[in-house]
């Protein structure tokens, strides 16, 4: 849901984080792929394992509730953070076995190799998770409307001056 998880940072950018830098915000939505994709470069991990877990979000949060204080960062920049992570989990539908890692027991099966042209064309050509695709849309419409409705306004504004 790479383009979904890019819409939903331009969302909250526009809406409930207007004062966060984007850049921030879409690094942030990131997360869970950042960890589980160098896990998987590095170590030969999961393409979509610990990174998605409540467990790895949990104590990244308690984490960067420690140590946002003693680096002076401002609690909206934290709760934006934060949020945009989490985003990221509820949207990407993680199963059982990955989201609530290791205390679920998941399936003695190995996972599959991560291989990214193969998970693009599952996901936008041959649609395996319909639930996702459709998510990513709707965010990426939003998105779209907001741009379309912030350019209208600022066009407005301009023309009125």
């Amino acid at each position: 849901m790479i383009l979904g998880h890019v819409a939903v940072a331009a969302i909250a950018k526009e809406t409930f984080f207007a004062e966060r830098n984007f850049s921030f915000l879409l690094l942030a939505s990131f997360i869970p792929d950042i960890i589980d994709k160098t896990g998987y470069m590095l170590l030969g991990l999961p393409g979509r394992g610990m990174g998605h877990s409540l467990l790895v979000f949990v104590l990244g949060t308690i984490t960067v509730l420690i140590v946002a204080p003693r680096f002076r960062l401002p609690r909206g920049l934290v709760s934006a953070g934060l949020l945009m992570w989490f985003v990221h989990l509820a949207g990407d539908f993680p199963q059982w076995d990955v989201l609530l890692w290791p205390l679920y027991p998941g399936t003695s099966e190995p996972y599959p190799k991560f291989n990214f042209f193969e998970k693009l064309h599952r996901f936008y050509v041959a649609r395996l998770w319909p639930e996702q695709f459709w998510l990513e849309m709707v965010c990426i419409a939003v998105a779209v409307a907001i741009f379309i409705v912030r350019s209208q306004s600022l066009r407005t504004v301009s023309n009125n001056e």
